[in-house]
């Protein structure tokens, strides 16, 4: 790069070209700059070889303080000092967001001269960075007496408008990889927990099973041998023991696809298979409830294309859910089909969910209040949703609290059935 006063000889639209293409040049640099150091070291370079400087400074403002993070210069100035904003030319320079250009240091009163005169520096130029609120200046320095011409200072301004975006692009980048970090940090936490709670329950789930099959085969051995009074006692005993059974198998699919255990088997399975099995399993249940029970729509011919157990599962899940949070009136199983898909609706005439609670119920362990005569751990609708996810048929939900509550799954019509 030519001396200030070669430059100056240059014709200005010569001038004008070498110094548009540094800007460019400059540009490129910190765009590639991708933190602070990297950014403030190209700065200070550029700084001094278009300005023809004899030294220039990098200052950032560090609350009420300016901060000299860098220099490139013939001797010492300042790197690595804070100085209060009010004492120093850089922050007046921040504090007004106007340049200060200072022919004569030893005569102007914005001038710490004592802090100069260890120094080389006799006249400087102090541009701020940043607009409307400065957040750091570019000071450039000369050690004889220098009234810089305004290209010098109108070229350290322009260098100072790229340095403000090139800061602001380093601490977004900054602020990025810290949310990263903590992102990264925080689901190595997350998993950590949920391994340790899959152990847990996977444990419990183990040593319960052996004292809960002895007291099954115990109480059914019992009721062969006790008085029509005492009948009433073991079928509450029966009932409770069917209850801690499906607790704990709730149980058991969560640990299952927590360690990702779920094998996926797709074919095409009639639909009638899946209601028929369905209407077998939970009919009686809901009338012994005193509901009704009711299948529309038309399942008759129409293949689906799913995993035939998974699929059971779900269908098993939502209408187990419909019947124990139902006291009066109907579970309804109704098949629609649209675009491409075999909607299942499981409805009932229940206690209903709040909108509130609507996103939350396919979360483990969620249970809407209902009163103490409904017994789960609240895994029901989680397994569902887990287990669609897993197949990718879509769930909807429907409610209104003290009208009922429908929830669908969506299946994928097999080609060329239905």
């Amino acid at each position: 790069m030519p001396s200030a006063d070669t430059d100056a000889l240059q014709p200005p639209a010569l001038r004008d070209a070498d110094h548009l293409a540094a800007i460019v040049d400059l540009n490129e640099r910190l765009f590639f700059a991708r933190d602070l150091t990297a950014m403030v070291s190209v700065l200070r370079t550029a700084a001094r070889r278009l300005s023809g400087a004899d030294g220039v400074t990098i200052v950032l403002r560090d609350g009420d303080l300016c901060h000299y993070v860098e220099e490139d210069a013939i001797s010492p100035l300042w790197k690595g000092q804070r100085f209060p904003m009010g004492t120093c030319i850089s922050g007046w320079a921040m504090l007004t967001g106007q340049p200060a250009v200072i022919p004569d240091i030893y005569v102007d009163p914005r001038i710490p001269h004592e802090a100069y005169r260890p120094t080389f520096v006799r006249s400087l130029v102090m541009v701020p960075v940043g607009a409307p609120d400065p957040i750091a200046a570019i000071g450039a320095y000369w050690a004889t007496l220098h009234t810089p011409d305004a290209d010098t200072v109108t070229l350290l301004r322009a260098i100072a408008r790229s340095a403000a975006l090139a800061l602001s692009n380093v601490r977004l980048l900054e602020s990025l990889q810290e949310a990263a970090e903590a992102a990264r940090t925080q689901a190595m936490e997350v998993a950590r927990a949920n391994a340790a709670r899959t152990r847990l329950l996977a444990t419990l789930n183990h040593d319960l099973r052996q004292p809960i099959h002895g007291l099954t085969l115990a109480t059914h051995a019992l009721s062969s041998r006790v008085t029509a009074r005492g009948e009433a006692y073991v079928t509450t005993m029966k009932h409770c023991l069917g209850v801690v059974k499906r607790l704990m198998d709730g149980v058991q699919d969560l640990v299952r696809m927590d360690d990702g255990m779920i094998a996926v088997r797709i074919e095409d399975v009639p639909l009638d298979d899946l209601m028929t099995h369905a209407e077998a399993t939970f009919r009686l249940a809901a009338e012994a409830k005193g509901l009704q029970w009711r299948m529309e729509g038309g399942g008759r011919g129409v293949t689906v294309r799913t995993d035939r157990l998974l699929a059971s599962r779900i269908l098993h899940n939502l209408i187990d859910n419909a019947i124990k949070y139902t006291d009066q009136g109907e579970i309804r199983l109704l098949c629609r089909t649209d675009d491409g898909k075999v909607w299942i609706d499981v409805a009932d005439t229940g206690r209903g969910i709040p909108k509130s609670a609507l996103t939350d119920i396919f979360e483990e362990f969620y249970r809407v209040e209902a009163g103490d005569g409904v017994v789960g751990l609240g895994l029901g609708l989680c397994i569902v949703k887990t287990l669609a996810d897993h197949l990718g048929h879509p769930i909807m939900v429907e409610s209104l609290p003290g009208i009922g509550t429908t929830i669908s799954v969506a299946l994928p019509l097999a080609s060329g059935r239905g």
